[in-house]
């Protein structure tokens, strides 16, 4: 089962791909994880179409079996929301183009995952992704978006495995 988790953003959205075979006691493996960066100054329609065509390149390359999005639970200015919804509906749009399950989760529930505690802090959460999927420093630097990312892949695995 590969996994992609993605946090999105209308500035810089993260992405993380993690493998799990479909057996009990298996370990979560990195694959990659990365940052789509997009031009500030663009209008949003551009920074949507990087966003399209930057995701739609990445799932055809690792060709995940599901994917998985961070929930809106709260935003400052409603401007920000409406933005940031929309790219969630270019990440929608691109898991029904590729048939691939969409999962949502809340930021509660990914640090619950990670840490056992729901208001746990971000450092704490981007240590447990490094420790889980066993990324060292010669791997590369991971981005906050990245690392969100690669949270949701492994809130997605605790959480499809307790079902079964």
């Amino acid at each position: 089962m590969r996994i992609i988790g993605i946090d999105p953003g209308t500035v810089t959205c993260g992405y993380g791909i993690v493998e799990i075979e479909k057996k009990p006691g298996a370990s979560p493996i990195y694959i990659t994880a990365g940052d789509i960066k997009m031009n500030k100054k663009a209008g949003l329609p551009e920074r949507l179409n990087t966003l399209y065509s930057s995701l739609k390149s990445t799932i055809r390359e690792y060709n995940p079996s599901s994917l998985c999005i961070e929930k809106i639970f709260y935003h400052k200015s409603i401007r920000s929301a409406m933005a940031l919804g929309y790219a969630r509906g270019i990440i929608m749009l691109l898991a029904a183009q590729n048939h691939l399950p969409l999962f949502e989760y809340n930021p509660t529930e990914l640090k619950m995952a990670l840490t056992g505690y729901g208001r746990a802090e971000k450092r704490q959460v981007q240590e447990m992704v490094k420790r889980i999927l066993k990324i060292c420093p010669s791997q590369g630097r991971l981005s906050q978006d990245s690392t969100d990312a690669l949270a949701l892949c492994i809130c997605h695995i605790n959480s499809s495995f307790q079902l079964k």
